[in-house]
């Protein structure tokens, strides 16, 4: 899948959790990095299952980048 990353052509976020130890942060980076164009942000406190952790915080990083 990973090769296909760069063939993406819609608008892209990456929203990532900064505690996340199933796959490590640096990893938002990467993926952030291979997708043409994508944004990347990452919510302080947050593990892997960010919509758990952080839900005010996923909805305002997407809030604030559907509004842009």
């Amino acid at each position: 899948m990973e090769p296909r990353y760069r063939d993406v052509s819609v608008p892209t976020l990456v929203v990532w959790g900064t505690e996340d130890t199933w796959i490590p942060v640096d990893r938002a980076h990467r993926l952030a990095g291979t997708i043409p164009g994508a944004g990347l942000e990452l919510v302080r406190s947050a593990g892997h299952l960010i919509h758990l952790d952080a839900p005010e915080a996923l909805t305002a990083s997407l809030h604030r980048w559907l509004a842009r």
